[in-house]
């Protein structure tokens, strides 16, 4: 191939090396090469090179030998290897590589390197070197790396060298590439402009019904939900020949339930039917999905009784009872969950463990215990094995109901079946335990913890401090407060504003603002729990005073009061005769709301 504006593909420098003569057709080695070419000033004592035996093929330092075994399927590319290769085309004895060659050496490097960049590289150095283009596969190899990378500059150098050679043009492939490539990295316009350079009359090239669903795809999930609708209408059968399939209409389909517009999901449905466009499982379980969301269960199974009789492909899969059976088990109708939970069985199809796992966290959420352990029971009968979650939903379950002692047996069974609790696991059990106030487990729990190599998180402290203050045992919650330091673990505004709370609630408001300080200093941001924690304290001592400094801090803050702050401040301020204090600050925050309550109670 030549390229556009380019010199002939033989550079002077290989020309020379082919015009030195071969050795003498009896001192040929098997696989044959240029020997080395002699100079005058070499030194007449040195003596000439001896021809490779059989056993020696070739030098193992010869640059153009190690061209093709680079591209042989046992040789590993290693940082040395690669690095030489980069170099070759640029030097100026090593002949460039063929197009077969060319493209083989680039497959090599696109599977051997996760990133595309030294193929991209070293086609850009081949070619400017005079090496013959390779063909529009491997073109487009590297065009969809590139777009998997996300490399939209990368893609434009590649082209715009493809462009640049005689012998390939782009095709329906390449341009689907770019057009998939720059939807995926968010650039629909610019995927919009390649496809408008196709569709020009100079252009023998017309894209295809995938390329255009990637357009329609790309707008949809960029939020242009009507634009997509509209090319679809206005473009592709008029413009680009290519009417919309099951894939278009899918595509608009979703984007509408997304958006909760349901009742044009609901005319999309029924415009492929007047057009003969057929519908599949994708298309029953995206309707299906967006009215669960939308809070519809009803009319979603509805819609699955009703299209299951018509539709070839309605009949639903396990993604379409899962969705369903989540749903019911959402809005508590567990009788109807179980119904078609059977339902799906009696037809044939064995639950997967996507659908037992459904079944299980909605029959605990339930508060139905017994049977959820019935559907594992089933589900381990039935091959499948409980996960983590799985248990971990059971035990949250159990202790919700205050039955530690089952939600510590499933604990046991874990670890018999292999399976190691984890921080959720955990954290779960010591918030029943402290809810029970049996504190001799919550240490012995905590042991467990340490010696399974569990790590406490943040979530932990602050159950371990919520359980100590709601038990009254302040004392210990700040000790647990404390030792968060040594474990490197930062505590978080849930864990002061419970402590600052309940420090309150004991009349000791001088530590809570003590430890209210302390959020300042380790830049823990406070919240309206946290001032309305505080003001509940103040009005409790009657510090005044100090309540109007935190007013004016919540609002260089910019934390705006919320009901408790109103009914807190109501109660206090205008018995001690603070009114138009009480007033200015709920007109400086941006509740209305508030600025009527307070006008209402204060004409009172």
């Amino acid at each position: 191939c030549q390229q556009r504006g380019g010199s002939h593909p033989r550079s002077a420098a290989a020309a020379a090396a082919a015009s030195v003569p071969p050795p003498p057709p009896a001192r040929r080695p098997p696989r044959p090469r240029p020997p080395r070419r002699s100079s005058p000033s070499s030194s007449p004592t040195r003596p000439p090179p001896r021809p490779p035996s059989p056993s020696s093929e070739t030098r193992p330092h010869s640059p153009r030998r190690s061209t093709p075994s680079l591209a042989a399927p046992s040789h590993e590319l290693t940082r040395a290897s690669l690095a030489l290769l980069l170099a070759l085309p640029a030097r100026h004895r090593v002949p460039p590589p063929s197009a077969p060659l060319l493209s083989a050496i680039l497959s090599k490097l696109l599977a051997r390197f996760a990133s595309p960049e030294p193929a991209a590289r070293f086609l850009a150095a081949s070619l400017a070197a005079g090496a013959p283009a390779p063909d529009v596969f491997a073109f487009n190899s590297i065009l969809a790396a590139l777009a998997r990378a996300r490399d939209v500059p990368g893609m434009a150098r590649i082209y715009a060298l493809m462009q640049g050679c005689a012998s390939v043009r782009p095709d329906v492939v390449t341009y689907g590439i770019l057009v998939n490539g720059l939807c995926k990295a968010g650039r629909v316009g610019d995927a919009l402009r390649v496809l408008d350079g196709m569709s020009r009359q100079d252009s023998d090239i017309r894209p295809d019904v995938v390329t255009l669903n990637t357009v329609v795809d790309g707008l949809c999930k960029s939020g242009r939900v009507q634009e997509a609708l509209a090319f679809v209408e206005q473009r592709m059968s008029s413009v680009h020949g290519c009417p919309p399939n099951t894939v278009t209409y899918n595509c608009l389909i979703d984007a509408f339930c997304r958006v909760g517009n349901i009742s044009m999901a609901y005319e999309l449905v029924e415009k492929m039917e007047n057009e003969g466009v057929p519908q599949n499982i994708v298309t029953l379980n995206t309707i299906v999905g967006g009215l669960c969301r939308a809070g519809r269960t009803g009319a979603a199974l509805e819609f699955f009784r009703e299209k299951r009789t018509v539709w070839p492909e309605g009949k639903g899969n396990a993604v379409t009872y899962s969705t369903l059976v989540g749903a019911l088990l959402h809005t508590n109708n567990v009788g109807m969950a179980m119904e078609l939970f059977h339902e799906k069985m009696s037809e044939g199809h064995s639950p997967d463990v996507i659908m037992y796992f459904t079944m299980i966290s909605g029959l605990t959420q339930a508060g139905r215990l017994e049977d959820a352990c019935s559907m594992a029971s089933s589900m381990k009968e039935a091959g499948f094995k409980l996960d983590t979650k799985a248990y971990n939903i059971l035990i949250a379950g159990f202790c919700r109901k205050k039955r530690l002692h089952e939600a510590y047996e499933l604990l046991q069974e874990m670890k018999e079946v292999g399976l190691r609790p984890d921080v959720c696991t955990y954290n779960t059990l010591l918030s029943g335990s402290c809810k029970a106030g049996d504190f001799a487990a919550v240490d012995e729990l905590l042991g467990k913890m340490i010696d399974d190599g569990c790590q406490p998180s943040v979530i932990t402290f602050g159950t371990l401090v919520h359980g100590y203050c709601k038990v009254g045992k302040i004392d210990e919650a700040l000790r647990i407060l404390r030792s968060m330091d040594e474990s490197g673990i930062h505590p978080n505004n849930v864990i002061y504003n419970t402590l600052i709370d309940f420090l309150c609630k004991r009349g000791d408001v001088d530590l809570a603002i003590e430890l209210f300080d302390e959020m300042k200093e380790k830049s823990v941001p406070a919240n309206v729990t946290t001032f309305n924690a505080l003001l509940k304290g103040l009005r409790d001592k009657n510090m005044p005073e100090k309540a109007f400094e935190l007013m004016d801090q919540m609002r260089e803050e910019r934390c705006f009061p919320d009901y408790v702050t109103v009914d807190v401040l109501m109660e206090w301020l205008p018995v001690i005769g603070e009114t138009d204090r009480l007033k200015r600050f709920m007109q400086q925050g941006e509740h209305t709301a508030s600025k009527w309550i307070v006008s209402d109670r204060t004409s009172a």
